[in-house]
């Protein structure tokens, strides 16, 4: 999905639902949907922002709200899964309902989500466009959000299989990170098969480039890593313009295969098996030479992500302990994007139940140096009167179903654009109907 060059000739709707179920309470009703704004566009169709009402009086929003083609397994598959997730790094449904397009006369599912202001791809591309790094401390802190959402889904066998900056909602003023655009997203079972043309190429972990089937939720690692290094590049780590040609870029970085991933990963795989080093020196060489901004520690969890072997990539609990985030168990500030002074960090350490049982002894290394609250924020968040942190929490209260809000008069289409998804055009394996 792309949120770029939004195209002209789409027209914002106004329209009434009978049919607007409340993902928290599951109660139906009628309401009045307000779009005013397109902020993507893919080929399921588009995300527009959109307010709600029931009686033109109360407005709840903004959301970003997706369509997608009814009576598809694409449409139940993501929306099945947005109902069953509830996590602080994943983005949240709050309605959904479906409405027949006067365009195409043909019936959507729309999926009412909330909104954040952009996209990582958007806020990479913003340092690489001003010839700057993104600081090391932001990439530690989206990408340990990053992992603590992916502990959480893959918890529940949810596979993303499409992990990209793209994909990747944030708000740079107060670090928050959120996980979107599900519609790839499966619950992997044990044993069954799923296709392997899956996930944007740049970001394909190598067992998918050789058509593995039977593959886990450490594809998603693979993912990560790819998001980490680009975040220290400003550029996509692994760039082949085909499949195979993709796996070459790989072997570039991390040496040649061994034989026996290639054949626990597709016996029937008869292509390149690249067993020849395309480079010399050793490949944490090749790591140290490319990814020198991350520090030591940076380096060494990225070697332990971007592994062949899906057995062998950290699994998300494990990339939480890790020693590249004691920054964060130390320091409970950061400074955004544009600002002269630090504002506290997001809560980065309210796990609940589920998340406590899966850490299990690992919460030790995890938990932080500092005191935090009982309800995970950091001590000083009740006595701050820091006016910043404040008022970056603004865009998480609009989407929750308890605020109300007014629309922009005349719904002025010239404001910022909040984003919800973003697809790079290095691939077209976001089939609608991946099994």
């Amino acid at each position: 999905m792309s949120s770029h060059n939004p195209q002209s000739n789409y027209k914002c709707e106004e329209f009434v639902a009978d049919d607007v179920t409340s993902n928290k309470s599951n109660v139906t009703r009628k309401m009045l949907i307000k779009e005013y704004r397109k902020i993507g566009h893919g080929a399921f169709g588009t995300v527009v922002q959109a307010y709600i009402t029931p009686d033109k009086e109360t407005w709840y929003g903004p959301f970003a709200i997706k369509k997608v083609p009814a009576q598809t397994e694409y449409k139940s598959r993501e929306l099945q899964i947005l109902r069953m997730t509830n996590h602080p790094n994943v983005v949240k449904l709050e309605y959904f309902f479906t409405h027949l397009s006067p365009q195409d006369h043909k019936v959507y599912q729309h999926l009412a989500m909330e909104c954040l202001p952009e996209t990582l791809q958007i806020e990479i591309n913003r340092y690489v466009t001003n010839r700057l790094e993104l600081p090391l401390k932001h990439i530690k802190l989206y990408t340990y959000q990053i992992a603590r959402a992916m502990m959480y889904l893959h918890s529940m066998g949810i596979c993303h299989r499409d992990i990209k900056p793209s994909n990747i909602l944030v708000n740079p003023e107060s670090g928050v990170l959120k996980i979107c655009d599900f519609g790839s997203a499966k619950r992997l079972e044990p044993d069954a098969p799923s296709i392997s043309y899956i996930c944007s190429r740049f970001y394909r972990a190598p067992e998918l480039i050789l058509g593995c089937t039977n593959y886990t939720t450490q594809i998603d690692i693979w993912g990560l890593g790819c998001v980490i290094g680009e975040m220290l590049l400003g550029q996509a780590v692994f760039q082949g313009q085909e499949p195979l040609l993709q796996f070459r870029e790989i072997s570039k970085l991390l040496g040649p295969p061994a034989k026996k991933f290639i054949f626990f990963s597709n016996p029937s795989y008869d292509g390149p098996l690249f067993s020849k080093p395309l480079f010399t020196g050793t490949s944490k060489e090749r790591f140290e030479k490319y990814f020198s901004h991350a520090g030591t520690d940076g380096i060494d969890l990225l070697m332990k992500v971007l592994v062949y072997d899906p057995v062998e990539r950290l699994q998300p609990k494990n990339i939480l302990a890790h020693s590249f985030f004691d920054d964060l168990r130390n320091e409970k500030y950061f400074l955004p994007r544009g600002k002269t002074q630090p504002i506290l960090l997001p809560n980065l350490f309210d796990f609940d139940d589920l998340e406590l049982k899966i850490l299990g002894d690992l919460i030790e290394n995890i938990k932080p140096n500092y005191s935090i609250n009982t309800n995970g924020s950091n001590e000083a968040n009740e006595n701050s009167n820091n006016n910043n942190n404040n008022n970056n929490n603004t865009n998480n209260n609009n989407a929750n179903n308890n605020i109300t809000s007014t629309p922009p008069p005349n719904f002025n289409t010239s404001d910022s654009t909040p984003v919800t998804s973003n697809t790079n055009s290095n691939d077209n394996s976001n089939n609608t109907n991946n099994p």
